[in-house]
């Protein structure tokens, strides 16, 4: 007699093994990755990745998406049948770039079990003269004079020594001058900014010519972003409505000086009654942190104007004011009473 708990043939089927196969596509790549390896910075570098549908239905491949502007795709196969391959052709610009640069596309297709792919390009730049970096900002404080000074280095990259010209700036707000570090193969082009910086905030370029034959001069782009000398933040105090009703909201906010001479901030006021401000120093004379008490259950009236203000001993932001926001409440609407037939 069979133990109880063993089923023989007789007793139950054997449970189906499905055989049959899923109806659909299957993206497959040939590779996921590929190096340009060392290359120079004029090269056209293109790369076409194989796709194969390994499924029995037909891939679709919807969209392609580079990672930025300069990688950009071809036309790609946008349909491959069960069995075939197809292309994805990949363009990579490396003129901006320079040493070991890697760029991302995102594939995205019908295949139900992955439906969206990174595929990654890779390259090394080689420029015979390298600049780094092409672009200098400068960030000044509004009314200051500056003589702030960046290093960019230069470096030849070649094997015969070459020669730097004297540098021309195209603005008069921007100085350079260049020093030789290793004779012929690399310098150091230093770059100051003339103050003061305006409203307008000056920039430019500044070039080198080199002694290599028909080549384009080395260009270094400069730019000077002014900041305000004292700065509120948030610039704008934004309160929910009802603020407080269950007590005292506390909206804090910084000021910071970001100019050379040390300043004070006193006397916070509030232009309506009810709430209330406090100034307290953290950095001596750089930085303040301000704190404004809003009582409990307090809503500003229809229309009413409300700012912080707060006196400085700065000579261009004597008085600092901060519009205070606070919205109306919505009005609660009741049920709507209909009238029974016959006006009872």
């Amino acid at each position: 007699m069979a133990a109880p708990w063993i089923l023989s043939a007789q007793e139950g089927p054997a449970p189906a093994t499905s055989t049959a196969k899923t109806n659909a596509p299957r993206i497959q790549f040939s590779e996921t990755v590929f190096n340009f390896g060392k290359v120079q910075a004029t090269n056209a570098l293109i790369h076409a990745f194989i796709v194969t549908n390994t499924g029995n239905a037909m891939l679709e491949i919807t969209a392609v998406q580079p990672g930025c502007g300069c990688t950009t795709a071809g036309a790609w196969d946008r349909q491959i049948e069960p069995g075939k391959t197809g292309k994805i052709p990949i363009q990579f610009n490396p003129a901006n770039f320079y040493g070991t640069v890697s760029k991302g596309v995102t594939v995205t297709c019908n295949d139900p079990a992955q439906a969206t792919h990174y595929l990654q390009i890779q390259a090394t730049i080689w420029r015979p003269v390298e600049v780094q970096p092409q672009y200098v900002h400068f960030m000044s404080v509004e009314g200051e004079e500056t003589n702030e000074t960046k290093v960019v280095r230069i470096i030849n990259n070649q094997e015969e020594a070459i020669t730097l010209e004297a540098p021309r700036p195209s603005t008069p707000a921007f100085k350079a001058e260049v020093k030789e570090v290793r004779p012929g193969k690399e310098w150091e082009l230093l770059i100051t900014h003339l103050g003061p910086v305006s409203n307008a905030p000056p920039q430019g370029n500044i070039t080198i010519n080199t002694s290599i034959a028909g080549s384009q001069p080395l260009s270094v782009n400069t730019f000077a972003m002014p900041q305000p000398a004292v700065v509120v933040l948030p610039q704008t105090i934004q309160l929910p409505v009802g603020a407080a009703a269950a007590g005292t909201y506390q909206y804090p906010l910084t000021i910071r000086n970001n100019g050379r001479a040390l300043i004070k901030v006193s006397d916070p006021s509030v232009s309506v009654e009810g709430p209330t401000a406090q100034v307290q120093e953290m950095e001596p004379g750089k930085s303040f942190k301000v704190q404004l008490n809003i009582p409990q259950g307090f809503q500003a009236k229809p229309g009413q104007t409300m700012e912080l203000s707060l006196k400085t001993t700065h000579p261009k932001y004597p008085v600092l004011k901060v519009p205070i926001i606070q919205p109306a409440p919505v009005p609660v609407v009741g049920p709507v009473v209909v009238p029974a037939p016959g006006g009872k």
